[in-house]
């Protein structure tokens, strides 16, 4: 089945769900990357400026938190082991908690995903080495992701922080062939992703870092804490995140951002990377609007994107000492909520190079995405019946 039809159908479902599960599902959303959305900022030919090519289709509310494939049971184990007792013990005053499951397409690859161009066999001939760009790599799975809202008083000076921690588990298999269909689908300026498959009858790399397909996890955690409060609803705040498994990071965040009038906290509307947290909140009033910037440091010591299985692949992935070991990401963007039904997002994405080899450098790609918003307006689509 190509995979136009996949996605066609996979996304009829939801709303079908959602129409018949309106006591308990509180919203659909749909979420796209590629690198044509942020060509705004780039010149012709774009044939050399390919990165990042996602896509996310979820469900928010209690049917999220539904057993699917037993990873909310996992989720919930993990977060009773790791963080629970933590955060209610500390004086954490939860105010609202939601759940999100999704399914995920993640795919990443070099400047040049075909050879049958023109601009590929020019750059070849001045000194381009596609041995010496990323691979191409991938993800297809689910993530069930859990969020509490709420705050902390503390005594000694009666200052209430708002604050949010959001966990995230991602089960799936890496090399799927759906992101070069994807690819091809979504990136209509483009040329078709020749490159995605291995061909053996050529001098340089093709094919996926991971050849096969192999299943993959995460473990992902976030915090939010307001900072400050500069203006109404501008909020400033800091985000901590910690990804375990085939990405293994810890990332620092600085989001500031003009909010909804439901909002107290920064909505990050970057990229659908699998450990990029999806919140979704109904204004109380007709049009909602919100402004947000986020900057991250991120120290990175494992990425299967990059590095394969501990190293073994195809004949093409990075080593862990031509891996960048700290990485800068940026983003802005902005959302519309109209009428209490559908919200609009966008954002351009930027991204520091993640290997350290000659042909490496920054990437630029854009984010859209839509939203069906089914609960009441007010403190936002958390589980309710």
């Amino acid at each position: 089945m190509r995979i136009s039809n996949c996605l066609i159908l996979l996304s009829l479902f939801l709303v079908q769900l959602a129409s018949a599960q309106e006591q308990t599902i509180s919203g659909v959303e749909l979420a796209i990357d590629q690198d044509r959305l942020g060509d705004t900022f780039r010149d012709e030919p774009y044939d050399a400026d390919n990165y990042a090519i996602s896509f996310r289709l979820g469900i928010y509310g209690e049917l999220a938190n539904h057993t699917y494939l037993g990873l909310p049971w996992l989720r919930e184990k993990v977060d009773g082991f790791l963080l629970d007792k933590i955060l209610y013990n500390r004086g954490f005053d939860r105010e609202s908690k939601s759940h999100n499951f999704a399914f995920t397409i993640n795919g990443f690859s070099p400047a040049f995903i075909s050879d049958q161009t023109e601009i590929f066999q020019d750059t070849l001939g001045n000194g381009y080495l596609l041995r010496q760009d990323r691979p191409f790599s991938s993800f297809t799975g689910f993530r069930s992701t859990r969020r509490l809202e709420g705050g902390k008083r503390f005594v000694h000076s009666a200052y209430y922080m708002d604050m949010a921690f959001t966990t995230s588990v991602t089960i799936g298999l890496a090399s799927i062939g759906w992101s070069r269909g994807l690819d091809d689908f979504i990136g209509a300026q483009r040329p078709d992703g020749i490159l995605w498959a291995k061909d053996e009858n050529v001098t340089y790399p093709t094919g996926q870092v991971i050849p096969r397909p192999l299943p993959v996890f995460m473990y992902s955690f976030s915090g939010e804490f307001v900072a400050a409060k500069p203006l109404r609803k501008v909020v400033v705040q800091l985000r901590p995140e910690v990804n375990l498994g085939y990405y293994t990071n810890i990332g620092i965040g600085l989001d500031i951002g003009k909010v909804m009038n439901v909002e107290k906290l920064v909505d990050n509307l970057g990229y659908t990377d699998t450990h990029n947290p999806s919140v979704l909140k109904v204004n109380n009033d007709n049009i909602g609007l919100a402004l947000t910037g986020s900057v991250t440091a991120r120290a990175v010591l494992y990425n299967a994107h990059l590095n394969a299985l501990y190293g073994a692949g195809s004949d093409h992935y990075i080593t862990l000492a031509d891996t960048r070991k700290l990485m800068m990401e940026a983003n802005v963007g902005a959302k519309v909520q109209l009428l209490k039904k559908i919200e609009c997002s966008f954002s351009f994405n930027w991204r520091t190079s993640e290997i350290k080899l000659d042909n490496a450098k920054s990437h630029l790609w854009g984010t859209l995405g839509f939203k069906y918003l089914i609960a009441p307006e007010g403190e936002g689509c958390y589980d309710y019946r």
